[in-house]
C-alpha cells in the first residue's frame, strides 16, 4: 500500500544574528513542520526581468522580514532589510577600480558603479574582482565567456553544447574555490537588467543550479543573500537560488553534479519527481523530491508523519539505499542529496529505525505500524533471540499477531506456524510443540477477545521489547576467528555496543564499545563459495584487540557501524 499525505508550506522569521550560523552542519532539526520547497515552473512563473536593480530595495521588502517558504530542516538565513549589503557596495570595495571613476560628477559616479554588477552584451577583459595571479584573471574572463554563450548572449563554440557549457562552469567552481565568488558575481551581474527575458531566465537558471553546489566566501555570502531576497518578491527563481544557498550552507552543496539527463530536466524547469520508501511491513511511502533535496528532509518528513518531534528520536532512523538484491546496503548520511545517489533503475530507498534509546510513545497510528513491521520481521526471522522452549511467550505473540490482522476466522496449524520465528540453519535444537502451543494460543485469544488491531500490534511490540536483542541490528555470523565464541551466532548492533549471542543458549559472549574501535577492515571470503568478513581492530594503545567475523552482510555491517559513530569514522 501506499501513503498519499498532503503538505503543507511555513514561513521562517530570523534576525541579522542568524548569520552567525553561515557554515552550519548537521542535522539542524527545527520546531516546525512541512514539505521541501515549493516547485518553480516557468510556465506559470514567468521570469521578470526589469530594466535595472531596485534603487531602493528595501521599502520593496516584506515589512515582517518574513522569509520564502522552504524546508523547516533547511536554516534560513535572513538579513535586516535595513542593512546595506547591496552589490554595489561589494563591487566598489572587491572589484578593480575604473580608470575614470573618480574624476567623474557624483550623478555619473552612481550609474558607473551600478554598472559594475548590471548586464554587459560585452565580454569583460579582465576579471570583476582584482586577482593578482593571470592564470585566474584568464580563467575568470573565460568563465565569463562561457556563461554568455549559455545564456545566448553568443554563440556556441563548434563542438559545444548548453550542457558542455554548464558542466564546464559548474566544475570550474568546484575545483578552483577562488573563482567561486568571481562567478557567483558574474552571474549576478548577467542577469541584473538583462533586457531579453529569455536570456534572463537562463541565467536565473544558471544561478539557481550555482546555488546549490557551491557557496561564497563568507565574505560575499551577505550580498548575494541580500540579492536573492530583494528579488525573491519579483522572480521566483531567486526564491529558489535562495533556498538551495541555505541547503549549501547547511548540508556542504551537492557535490557530485546532476546528470546530463537531470541537467535537461532541470533548465526546462522539471525539478520534481516522485520516489517511493519502502517502510518495514511492506508499506510505501510516496514523496516527492527536487534537484536539491538531501536525506535528512525527507526522514524529517517520514517521522512527522509519523508524529515523531523530537529531534532526538529522528535521529534513530535512517534512510537505507539498496542496490539490486542487496549487494550493496548502506544507511545514506543526512547530507547526502538523494538524486545522487538513486540513479539507477535497480536502486531503492529503505527506512528503518536503528536505535531505541528514546522511550516508545503509541500515540499516532502510522508510528504503531511502522514500528510493529520493523519488529514483527526481526521477530520472525529469529533474529531477538527467543527459545522454543517458552511455549506461553510464544503462544502470547502468536495470539497477538492473529488479532492485529483483524480477522474473525479461528488460526488453524499453518497460521500458528507462521506466527513463530522460522527454524534457521543455527537452531539445529529448535523443537516447538505445536499441539501445546496452539492449546495456549487458543486461551490466550479468550482473554484477549475485544482488543482492537492496532492495541494487539502495541502489545506485541511491548512483549517482543522484553527479548534479548530487542533495539539491536542483528546480523548472522558464520563463523569467528575467536574459536571460544559461538559460530554461528547472532550479533547485535546499535549505537553503543556490538554484542555476540550464542543462539542457542541465549547466553550474551562478546560486547565491543563502538567507541573503542580503531578501525574497519573488509575481508575478502576465505573459499570460492564463502562470505566476506569484516575485521575490527579495537581497544587502547596499551591493550589492542582484533576480531573478525564472517557474514553476508560484512559490507552492509561495516557501513552502519560507520554511520553509527556519527560523523568519526574509523580508518578504512
Amino acid at each position: 500500500m501506499a501513503l498519499d499525505l498532503p503538505g503543507f508550506w511555513w514561513c521562517a522569521h530570523c534576525s541579522r544574528s542568524a548569520c552567525s550560523s553561515w557554515g552550519g552542519r548537521g542535522w539542524g532539526l527545527g520546531a516546525g513542520a512541512g514539505p521541501r520547497d515549493r516547485p518553480v515552473d516557468p510556465r506559470v512563473a514567468p521570469v521578470s526581468c526589469v530594466s535595472k536593480f531596485p534603487t531602493h530595495a528595501w521599502s520593496q521588502a516584506r515589512s515582517d522580514n518574513s522569509a520564502t517558504s522552504l524546508s523547516p530542516s533547511v536554516a534560513y538565513v535572513a538579513l535586516p532589510t535595513d542593512s546595506d549589503y547591496t552589490m554595489q557596495e561589494f563591487a566598489l570595495r572587491y572589484f578593480r577600480k575604473p580608470q575614470t571613476l573618480p574624476a567623474q560628477t557624483s550623478g555619473d559616479a552612481e550609474k558607473a558603479t551600478a554598472s559594475l554588477v548590471q548586464y554587459s552584451k560585452a565580454p569583460i577583459q579582465e576579471s570583476l574582482i582584482s586577482f593578482s595571479d593571470e592564470d585566474t584573471n584568464r580563467q575568470a574572463v573565460e568563465s565569463f565567456q562561457a556563461l554568455m554563450q549559455f545564456m545566448g548572449d553568443q554563440s556556441k563554440p563548434r563542438g559545444k553544447n548548453e550542457l558542455d557549457l554548464l558542466y564546464g562552469l559548474l566544475k570550474l567552481c568546484q575545483e578552483k574555490e577562488d573563482l567561486r565568488d568571481e562567478v557567483y558575481c558574474q552571474a549576478i551581474k548577467q542577469v541584473t537588467g538583462h533586457p531579453r527575458p529569455k536570456l534572463c531566465a537562463r541565467g536565473w537558471r544558471f544561478l539557481s543550479l550555482l546555488t546549490g553546489c557551491v557557496p561564497p566566501s563568507n565574505t560575499l555570502m551577505p550580498y548575494v543573500t541580500k540579492f536573492l531576497q530583494d528579488w525573491g518578491p519579483h522572480q521566483e527563481l531567486a526564491q529558489s537560488s535562495q533556498e538551495h544557498l541555505q541547503r549549501t550552507v547547511k548540508y556542504g552543496g551537492r557535490r557530485r553534479l546532476p546528470s546530463p539527463g537531470e541537467m535537461q530536466a532541470f533548465l526546462k524547469g522539471q525539478v520534481v519527481h516522485l520516489v517511493l520508501i519502502h517502510l518495514p511491513g511492506g508499506v510505501d511511502y510516496k514523496t516527492n523530491i527536487r534537484t536539491f533535496t538531501v536525506a535528512a528532509e525527507v526522514l524529517e518528513e517520514l517521522c512527522r508523519q509519523m508524529g515523531i518531534t523530537d529531534p532526538q528520536e529522528v535521529q534513530e532512523f535512517a534512510l537505507f539505499l539498496i542496490k539490486g538484491d542487496g549487494e550493496l546496503v548502506r544507511p545514506l548520511w543526512p547530507q547526502e542529496y538523494l538524486n545522487s545517489v538513486l540513479g539507477g533503475l535497480d536502486v531503492s530507498l529503505h527506512s528503518r529505525r536503528l536505535g531505541w534509546e528514546t522511550r516508545l510513545h503509541f500515540d499516532n497510528p502510522t508510528y504503531i505500524s511502522t514500528h510493529y513491521g520493523q519488529v514483527l520481521r526481526d521477530y520472525l526471522q529469529g533474529k531477538l533471540g527467543l527459545s522454543p522452549q517458552e511455549d506461553a511467550r510464544l503462544a502470547r505473540l502468536a495470539a497477538l499477531q492473529q488479532l492485529s490482522r483483524s480477522t474473525e476466522e479461528p488460526p488453524s496449524e499453518q497460521d500458528l506456524l507462521a506466527y513463530v520465528p522460522r527454524q534457521q540453519q543455527w537452531q539445529q535444537q529448535w523443537q516447538m510443540n505445536v499441539a501445546t502451543v496452539k492449546s495456549l494460543m487458543g486461551r490466550e485469544l479468550r482473554q484477549l477477545q475485544g482488543c482492537s488491531p492496532q492495541e494487539a500490534q502495541i502489545s506485541f511490540i511491548k512483549a517482543v521489547s522484553e527479548l534479548p536483542l530487542f533495539g539491536y541490528t542483528v546480523y548472522l555470523v558464520l563463523r569467528v576467528s575467536n574459536p571460544a565464541l559461538p559460530s554461528p551466532g547472532l550479533l547485535g548492533l546499535n549505537r553503543q555496543h556490538l554484542v555476540l549471542m550464542d543462539p542457542g543458549s541465549q547466553e550474551l559472549c562478546c560486547s565491543i564499545a563502538l567507541r573503542d574501535l580503531q578501525r574497519l577492515h573488509l575481508l575478502s571470503p576465505l573459499e570460492a563459495e564463502g562470505s566476506p568478513g569484516l575485521e575490527l581492530n579495537y581497544g587502547s594503545a596499551d591493550n589492542p584487540q582484533t576480531i573478525w567475523f564472517e557474514l553476508p552482510q560484512a559490507q552492509e555491517l561495516k557501513h552502519t557501524i560507520t554511520f553509527l559513530l556519527d560523523g568519526n569514522p574509523p580508518s578504512s
